[in-house]
């Protein structure tokens, strides 16, 4: 056996791999543009939030980021032609644009409304019963939603039956995201009396430099929010200011205050993933809620771990556009599964990149992998029913081709 390099010696390396000579060791060590936000801008935060034992116990301080209002109420805000709730796309494509947030007015019924506010409030005291709630510093979070009821499928797909704005908010999405998005996560947020206002942040990756956002976060708004029950603190028009800060490898500076947000309930919110936002105080005996459900490009890793968290049954009612949305339709570019989905483009009702079925096997436990193979390889174990032949063959009987590198000539570069 010839001898192995120097240059591979793992000592040769190390002595190699000083800090300073690393590619990239600025990029990757900045901690902005969040670092030089708050440099200049002392007020941002107020203090870490506390432990749970302190809850409830932290300091109000005056002149602090939340301790502020409405935009029509705000001094530096209330001139200004900030978002409007309203149906008109053209206004709220403006919107997005200029302030890194849009308001869809009466996106949800009444009545549609009322289903997901009676599963949310259900749910929430039966977790805490349970002794499982999730208590966050500022009330309670229901995680996973998918597997607490329709009314949470349906949200997710934007469905008409949950949502009569669906149409409309896809739209939305999709210029802001490119085709194919999918969803982050669904988590019901319920602030409560007492809690501690969030601190302020951008929900998209510091790292993602991007001229257009790759995350949104589509809020429902489920209780009316305004300035005393915890509308969500935002900076309008952050999002830009952020970014070309970041582009241009400058500091921040100065932003304007924080406000919140106010809406009735039924509303859309639509915030670009770049914008600084954060969960106010709720001064009312009443629990505001609202329904977070995070979509993003779909090569960024979600969330919720989809894969592993959603319950079978869900799973095996789902339509093809919620099993898009949760991750269950490999790209060429990302979640493929045993090599199932490479040529796939990852829209809706596409089989050869489905990988659902591959999840249901290991559920009922008998997903078969393929192993190692070779021409001395037995007879049984060459026609073995392996779970990526027979998600191939539904994927062709579906009129769709073998996946590339399957069942085909052409093999992986």
């Amino acid at each position: 056996m010839s001898p192995v390099p120097v240059e591979f010696d793992p000592v040769h390396v190390a002595a190699n791999a000083a800090t300073d000579l690393h590619m990239y060791r600025d990029e990757l060590a900045s901690k902005d543009p969040m670092h030089s936000v708050l440099e200049a801008n002392p007020e941002i935060y107020f203090v870490p939030p506390k432990r749970s034992s302190e809850w409830g116990q932290w300091e109000f301080k005056p002149g602090s980021y939340y301790d502020t209002t409405v935009g029509s109420k705000h001094l530096f805000w209330r001139d200004k032609d900030l978002p409007i709730t309203t149906k008109d796309i053209r206004r709220l494509r403006a919107d997005m644009l200029n302030w890194g947030y849009c308001k869809i007015d009466n996106a949800l019924s009444a009545e549609q409304v009322a289903v997901i506010r009676q599963r949310v409030l259900e749910q929430a005291e039966g977790e805490r019963l349970a002794g499982i709630a999730q208590r966050t510093p500022s009330g309670q979070n229901i995680n996973c939603c998918v597997n607490k009821g329709r009314c949470f499928e349906k949200l997710i797909e934007q469905h008409p039956d949950a949502v009569q704005a669906g149409p409309l908010v896809e739209q939305i999405v999709l210029e802001a995201l490119g085709p194919n998005w999918i969803s982050n996560s669904l988590i019901a947020s319920i602030s409560l009396k007492g809690g501690v206002p969030q601190a302020l942040h951008q929900d998209q990756d510091i790292a993602l430099d991007s001229r257009s956002p790759l995350t949104l976060n589509v809020m429902t708004v489920i209780t009316d929010i305004d300035e005393t029950n915890g509308g969500t603190l935002v900076i309008p028009g952050s999002h830009r200011t952020l970014s070309d800060a970041v582009r241009a490898q400058e500091p921040v500076g100065k932003l304007p205050p924080a406000i919140n947000m106010d809406a009735r309930a039924g509303t859309i919110v639509i915030t670009d993933g770049r914008l600084v936002h954060s969960t106010g105080i709720n001064y009312t005996d009443i629990p505001r809620i609202v329904m977070l459900n995070g979509m993003q490009h779909p090569v960024i890793r979600q969330q919720e771990n989809w894969m592993l968290s959603v319950s079978p049954k869900v799973l095996k009612r789902a339509s093809p556009k919620l099993l898009q949305r949760m991750g269950y339709q490999a790209t060429n570019a990302a979640q493929t599964n045993e090599g199932h989905g490479f040529g796939a483009t990852g829209s809706v009702n596409e089989a050869a990149g489905l990988t659902v079925d591959f999840r249901l096997a290991a559920d009922d436990g008998h997903y078969l992998r393929v192993g190692e193979l070779s021409p001395n390889s037995t007879a049984e174990e060459l026609n073995a029913p392996y779970t990526l032949r027979e998600v191939v063959a539904k994927a062709r009987a579906g009129g769709q081709s073998a996946p590339v590198g399957i069942g085909g000539t052409k093999a992986n570069p």
